[in-house]
This record gives structure tokens, sequence and C-alpha cells, in this order.
């Protein structure tokens, strides 16, 4: 009698960076309204942000996208000046 035994590969998950291929998705998701809900422009400009160490929205957004190593990505947003989820947008993204 023989068995067969059914290797799952295990895929390993990638930081989100500038680099990732869901970046652009990513950013305009944290820029609209499941994010800092980005409104105006200049000086008119407006948005919600828990400022300090608050990138929750940020962690959200990527749980729902799934297939993203989030500590890795929360830690890169951090390394880069985005301390906050609007910082990701500021100083991450180079747009």
């Amino acid at each position: 009698m023989t068995t067969s035994i059914k290797k799952t590969k295990r895929r390993k998950l990638i930081p989100m960076t500038p680099d990732h291929p869901k970046w652009s998705e990513f950013i305009e998701r944290l820029c609209g309204s499941e994010g800092c809900d980005f409104r105006g422009e200049g000086l008119e400009a407006q948005w919600n942000c828990g400022g300090g160490r608050d990138q929750s929205k940020a962690t959200a957004i990527l749980k729902k996208m799934g297939n993203i190593n989030i500590e890795e990505s929360l830690d890169y947003f951090t390394k880069h000046g985005g301390y906050c989820d609007c910082e990701i947008v500021f100083n991450v993204d180079p747009r």
C-alpha cells in the first residue's frame, strides 16, 4: 500500500514597500475613505490620522489586501519616516 504525501508550498509573504506590485493600490486606499481620507488641497487640505505612532489604518488595509508581511511593512514604514498613517503617504510614498 502506497501513501501519497501532499506537500503544501508556503508562499513567503513580502512586505509592502514602494517596489511591491500593489503599492499604488495600497497608497490609493490609504489616501481614500478607508484610510486618511485626504480632501481639499494646499492650505485647505484636511485628513484623518491618529498621529504619533498610529499605523492602524495602514494595518487594516494591509490585512484586507492579504498576503502581505504586515510586521515587516510597518517596520519599513517607520524606518522611512512613516511613523503614522499620514506620514506613510507624505514620507514613504515616492510620488
